[in-house]
């Protein structure tokens, strides 16, 4: 259990940030009356990853960029600063923040097919806005996990300009030798058969790819199932990983993780395969009540667990199902406060969540190898 356990100073003092080149984005939601017709919710909610990371580490040890606009409500403000103002970068940009809409098929907000499109110009992050001053971000050490969340296009120019910046360093080297590594979650629109060879060639420039089940079916050509099973999910990682070794060889990473909503999450990698089941079971389903944002969240949480656990990726895949957890509780962001045990959220402790996660994970580890054994 020593790395399910809150990390000590000494240990924190040793290890960078976990940074998201993630936009931040304010969500709007549109969605369908009985005859079919869009309708905008009345509800506005702070969107984009960056957050969850926090629910493991202090505000110390995680960096969100905010490009505010004008129009930048000052409530949202303060509710990013009540995580820690140490975590959050505020950068003025002219005109309007980030904006985008989250369009359901369904009646209510995380019912049905969900699609997305930007309202607002984006403004898209790279590698070197993590650690070019004035980001308080560089110091005393650099970023070390960094989550990327983009189409193909981007992940090249990401991956590129990292390379670049390890090889000659930014001003006055700046970032030279930079070890930071990167998970990918990638972008829905990206996620079709004609970018397989592109995903191919760029994934094992990051330590982790994560698309949700629908989308890796997508990029492999499957057709989906309307009630995917496990053997599903393990079918199409499998698929992905043999893809991949025809691609390249058969490289050490990027360990595949496949996100699957109510199924839970299959990791496969050169360490460890196994599920994580998803924290809310099918008796609890009433606490969830908006998924949007939950894959954020599994990143985030991720990129916390590979920090704490330098690396293990069976513990990072543990914390980001409990982050995620957290995030599809509610609309926006989750309850935080501060109180003489210690941090909450939700009402609950993460790392008593977290622990009750890896029982679970132990107890199906266990009841595995017992079938084995019997057949």
């Amino acid at each position: 259990m020593a790395c399910f356990e809150p990390p000590s100073a000494r240990m924190l003092s040793t290890k960078g940030r976990i940074g998201t080149l993630g936009m931040f984005i304010i969500d709007h939601f549109e969605v369908r009356d009985e005859a079919g017709n869009a309708v905008p919710a009345d509800a506005e909610e702070i969107g984009g990853g960056g957050i969850y990371a926090r629910a493991f580490l202090p505000p110390t040890h995680c960096g969100l960029i905010v490009d505010r606009g004008d129009d930048f409500p000052e409530q949202f403000a303060r509710d990013l600063e009540s995580f820690g103002s140490e975590m959050v970068w505020f950068r003025h940009r002219t005109g309007k923040t980030t904006r985008a809409l989250n369009m359901y098929s369904g009646h209510r907000i995380g019912e049905g097919h969900q699609s997305f499109r930007y309202l607002s110009p984006q403004l898209n992050l790279s590698p070197r806005d993590l650690i070019l001053d004035p980001s308080p971000f560089a110091k005393p050490i650099l970023p070390e996990w960094i989550h990327v969340v983009c189409n193909t296009t981007r992940a090249q120019l990401i991956v590129d300009e990292l390379v670049q910046i390890r090889s000659h360093g930014l001003t006055g080297g700046l970032g030279k030798g930079w070890g930071a590594q990167m998970v990918w979650e990638p972008l829905p629109v990206c996620c079709k058969f004609e970018e397989l060879d592109n995903i191919l060639r760029l994934a094992p420039s990051f330590a982790v790819f994560s698309p949700n089940l629908l989308e890796l079916e997508s990029i492999l050509g499957i057709v989906s199932s309307d009630t995917p099973t496990a053997s599903n999910v393990v079918e199409a990682a499998e698929q992905f990983h043999t893809r991949l070794v025809q691609s390249c060889g058969d490289p050490a990473k990027p360990a595949i993780i496949v996100r699957a909503g109510e199924l839970g999450s299959y990791t496969l990698s050169s360490d460890w395969r196994g599920w994580v089941p998803a924290f809310w079971t099918e008796a609890d389903q009433d606490r969830v009540v908006d998924p949007t944002g939950g894959g954020n969240a599994f990143m985030g949480g991720l990129c916390a667990g590979l920090l704490i656990s330098k690396g293990d990726i069976r513990s990072a895949s543990i914390y980001a199902a409990t982050a995620a957890s957290f995030a599809i509780q509610q609309r926006g962001l989750p309850h935080f406060t501060r109180e003489h045990r210690g941090e909450v959220w939700n009402r609950d402790d993460p790392w008593r969540r977290l622990k009750e996660l890896v029982r679970r994970v132990e107890e199906l580890e266990q009841s595995q190898k017992v079938t084995m054994h019997q057949q």
